[in-house]
């Protein structure tokens, strides 16, 4: 008989767990784009590039779409008002060509400046000076490494710049592919993770310099590394970035938009998304692996 009394208990209990299960339909009403406007500038005679899009709904598995401004789109040295403008190509992609490394000044204040109808969308950002790689190697480790199986794997060998507070991100290509999934994200402050470290100007700990990538490099692949000294708001935007991309599971939150540095000048009511980021680039040779 009490047998039969915890098979009911059973039968019962899992018929109330599964009634939870009802699909609920929610109207999220149509979503409003906002003006997207990513810009990371560094100090090299690289072509510098900008790109402007409009959001997509968070439901909405289209692609972004590249947006063309009708006015301006430029970069002003704060100091002597000089205005570098960046021209538009397509799909929302806007290029400057420096005349020169060095175009842009280590600890000078800079100003993005985008002009669209009536409204100007303004930021600025100081460029922090670049800090120094002393090497960029390889190794085949047979039993795997961070959790990955047999390969070859890279080390980082670089210091963080004498002086606490000094901000990173640290961007790995692949085969000519600049990894971005967000793992790849890589940031530090000073030599390690977190803030409050004691290894001002040391080495770059294990953690960073040997953990650049998810899975091994093959025989024949290739890679290069770059170091960008970043402002503190970027290092923390990069940090919610990674937050919302890996926004998963039992306890995940609401998804939100990652706030930005960049405003509307003449009508704060305007969102925009994006970031402005001035940045000082070191760049590795790049590493065959053979």
């Amino acid at each position: 008989m009490k047998k039969y009394f915890y098979l009911s208990l059973l039968f019962i209990l899992i018929g109330s767990l599964t009634s939870c299960e009802d699909p609920i339909d929610l109207d999220l009403g149509a979503p409003k784009p906002q003006l997207v406007i990513d810009a990371v500038i560094n100090q090299t005679a690289d072509t510098q590039w900008i790109n402007i899009s409009k959001s997509v709904g968070y439901l909405n598995n289209g692609a972004f779409v590249g947006y063309k401004v009708d006015s301006l789109v430029a970069v002003v040295d704060t100091s002597d008002f000089s205005i570098y403008p960046f021209t538009y190509k397509n799909d929302g992609r806007y290029f400057f060509v420096p005349p020169s490394a060095n175009t842009f000044k280590f600890n000078k204040n800079y100003q993005l400046v985008v002009i669209d109808n009536k409204n100007t969308f303004v930021s600025q950002s100081k460029l922090n000076s670049p800090t120094v790689i002393d090497s960029f190697t390889y190794r085949f480790e047979p039993n795997g490494f961070f959790g990955n199986p047999k390969g070859n794997f890279l080390s980082l060998w670089a210091k963080d710049k004498p002086g606490a507070g000094d901000f990173y991100w640290i961007r790995l290509t692949r085969n000519d592919s600049l990894q971005t999934k967000a793992s790849d994200i890589k940031i530090a402050i000073d030599n390690s993770t977190t803030e409050g470290g004691k290894g001002d100007g040391d080495l770059f700990i294990v953690p960073i310099r040997d953990n650049l990538h998810s899975r091994p490099f093959a025989s024949g692949e290739k890679a290069q590394v770059e170091i960008l000294t970043i402002t503190p708001e970027m290092y923390y935007y990069l940090n919610l970035v990674v937050v919302q991309l890996q926004n998963i599971g039992l306890f995940a939150v609401p998804p939100a938009n990652v706030p930005t540095n960049i405003i509307c000048l003449n009508n704060p009511n305007i969102k925009v998304l994006g970031f402005f980021c001035m940045t000082g680039k070191v760049l590795s040779p790049v590493l065959n692996i053979p």
